[in-house]
């Protein structure tokens, strides 16, 4: 006796296509699948093909959203995709944490090899204060305290040591001038 995976119903009578369903449904629910599966190819593609992070982010959100729709088909034992649609929630959830922890490396060796070049010492605590706050804004996106925290810790390292020798660097300034009492300030 058939029954449809879909409505529930089932006699010796009814018939149902291949996905399991009795051609009152079928029509719809293929439909609606297909489009559901069609903007899930779209947005992977665009999420591998751009380099653009907020393109890619909301692809990402995109496709979870139409994963979610397929969800309840696959758990009527409809044929939906293939990872399933939970398994592709998770993946794109990965991929998306992924995202922004490349973008935030990306952002904080962008300012910190500006700092590192930077002529003075204020636009290298500048440029490196930009890094730390890609660090911290990575965070929150991510919802985890302890993502980056190596970098975080170069990055404060390289502000100490920048600040450190600017201080040096005016003290002996004041010194050669013969300026004693800003030297012994600096120092």
């Amino acid at each position: 006796m058939a029954q449809c995976r879909n409505c529930g119903r089932k006699g010796w009578l009814l018939s149902v296509d291949p996905n399991g369903l009795c051609y009152e449904c079928a029509p719809f629910i293929v439909l609606n699948i297909q489009n559901h599966t069609r903007i899930i190819d779209d947005s992977v593609n665009l999420i591998n093909r751009s380099k653009n992070k907020a393109t890619r982010l909301s692809r990402c959100d995109l496709l979870i959203e139409h994963a979610q729709a397929l969800v309840p088909y696959h758990a009527k034992g409809i044929p939906t995709v293939e990872p399933s649609p939970a398994e592709l929630i998770r993946l794109v959830q990965d991929q998306k944490h992924e995202i922004i922890l490349e973008d935030a490396q990306q952002q904080v060796e962008k300012w910190l090899d500006k700092a590192r070049v930077a002529a003075t010492v204020r636009t290298a605590l500048t440029n490196g204060s930009k890094a730390l706050l890609a660090i911290t804004e990575a965070r929150k996106e991510l919802g985890d305290p302890s993502t980056l925290a190596d970098r975080e810790a170069e990055v404060k390292r390289f502000l100490h040591e920048t600040e450190l020798a600017g201080y040096l660097d005016e003290a002996k300034k004041a010194e050669f001038k013969g300026n004693r009492k800003k030297a012994l300030d600096q120092y």
